[in-house]
């Protein structure tokens, strides 16, 4: 990744070269989230479906009577409860995750914004407005960020 930068010393100058690593870093930390999101969003559901099965087991075990009978059966065993506080923290930490990959994204989108509008100054002149474009092939190729366009 250094070799990277390191080329770009070339294309662009020092502010140039941190606001690209910035916005690098910002897509890896808006990854992170989404990935630890989706991966709360699967646990969550896993539970939520592996408690629905014991309801449903539980309910056919009884003959279905009334639903205190049940409420009550599912209150008193340990395990019903393990599953249900399990999937209700899995919702919760897939909800804070979601709060957090959603600001990420708002910074990430911010600052790749910024890039795209101000890359008239950052590159002024004609032979520097060439090696923009070796930049932002590179950033496409390299880490799949689109500086060409504002649209997400």
């Amino acid at each position: 990744m250094e070799r990277i930068w390191d080329q770009l010393d070339r294309f662009t100058d020092a502010p140039t070269k941190q606001m690209l690593q910035a916005l690098v870093k910002r897509k890896v930390k808006y990854e992170n989230y989404a990935k630890q999101c989706r991966r709360w969003q699967w646990t969550s559901l896993i539970c939520f479906g592996l408690l629905c099965l014991f309801f449903i087991f539980k309910g056919f075990s009884l003959n279905q009577q009334a639903p205190q009978i049940m409420l009550e059966e599912f209150l008193n065993h340990t395990v019903y409860l393990f599953w249900m506080m399990a999937a209700a923290f899995a919702y919760c930490t897939s909800y804070y995750f979601k709060k957090k990959e959603e600001k990420a994204e708002r910074e990430y989108h911010k600052l790749r914004c910024e890039i795209i509008q101000k890359s008239t100054d950052l590159w002024p002149q004609p032979e520097k407005w060439k090696a923009r474009e070796s930049v932002f092939q590179l950033m496409k190729h390299q880490y799949d960020i689109n500086l060409y366009f504002e649209s997400k």
